[in-house]
């Protein structure tokens, strides 16, 4: 795909070819110095304008009032690049820059339903459907993102995976919709828990799995946070026809260190703290692989 620069360098291209072909090829009538001169600078003003267009496309799209004056611009531009060649009257010539003006309207139009769809697509990927939680494909990036800048040493960066303890006997015991149930109680107790936390990031990153990318945070206020959690997940209590039972979740916490060459590394690490807690009674939270809530 052409970035801005390329796309501009195109029209400009296409421009000078339309210059070249009317103004010297069609042999209407006899060019004179004036006329020359006004396609000249029709040409110059297709190259700014369609260079000013590109870099300011966002503000240009978002502002009728910018748009307009933008495809007034252009579309004149392009009036006067071929009016030397044609025998138009003022009349015909404003028609011809109503046309212009009419036509790229509706491109306008196309790309914005376009936009608006991509950007609709986007936000579904990025979404969890089910907890409305920021997805495995948004945490990818995001995770990414954060563990570059750590490793710049430009954010501090703590990362506390979390999961739910006996997800699969729930949903043998009391059937998926109950288990659903459960992981939509359970994302709305941990992002309560989070909400004051600036730069703190909740994920759904597996079948029962939530991930908490923590920026400029450390170790203490990790721990504070995943013992939060973990007190208002262990006061969650589900009813079903089957009877009322609770729920309990293991968190494994880890704080980014240089021994963390890659950022597999980093999670991997972090994962081994939550299978500690996992593989000594559950229930817990496990910080640099220290349970600390016993």
């Amino acid at each position: 795909m052409l970035n801005e620069r390329g796309q501009v360098y195109i029209l400009t291209l296409v421009a000078t070819i339309f210059f070249i072909n009317f103004n010297f090829n069609r042999g209407i009538h006899d060019i004179t110095p004036l006329s020359l001169a006004i396609a000249v600078i029709g040409l110059l003003v297709i190259a700014v304008s369609a260079f000013v267009i590109q870099k300011y496309s966002v503000a240009i799209i978002e502002n009728k009032l910018l748009f307009v004056i933008a495809m007034i611009v252009f579309a004149t531009s392009w009036g006067l690049l071929i009016l030397p060649s044609q025998e138009l009257d003022v009349l015909l010539f404003i028609a011809l820059i109503c046309k212009l003006i009419v036509y790229m309207t509706c491109i306008h139009l196309v790309n914005s339903v376009g936009r608006i769809q991509y950007e609709a697509l986007i936000e579904r990927i990025n979404t969890d459907f089910l907890t409305q939680l920021s997805s495995r494909t948004a945490f990818e990036k995001s995770f990414d993102q954060s563990f570059k800048a750590a490793k710049n040493k430009t954010i501090q960066l703590a990362f506390i995976i979390l999961d739910i303890d006996n997800f699969k006997l729930v949903n043998d015991t009391y059937g998926h919709l109950i288990g659903d149930a459960v992981l939509k109680e359970v994302s709305h107790a941990i992002r309560e828990n989070i909400v004051n936390y600036k730069g703190a990031e909740l994920f759904r990153i597996g079948g029962e799995e939530f991930g908490i990318i923590l920026e400029n945070t450390d170790y203490a206020e990790a721990q504070k946070m995943s013992l939060n959690i973990l007190k208002a997940v262990n006061e969650l209590s589900v009813n079903t026809d089957k009877g009322t039972f609770g729920v309990t979740i293991s968190i494994g916490v880890a704080e980014w260190h240089e021994k963390d060459k890659t950022k597999e590394m980093f999670y991997n690490r972090a994962e081994s703290y939550l299978y500690f807690a996992k593989n000594n009674g559950k229930n817990a939270v496990t910080v640099d692989g220290v349970i600390v809530n016993r």
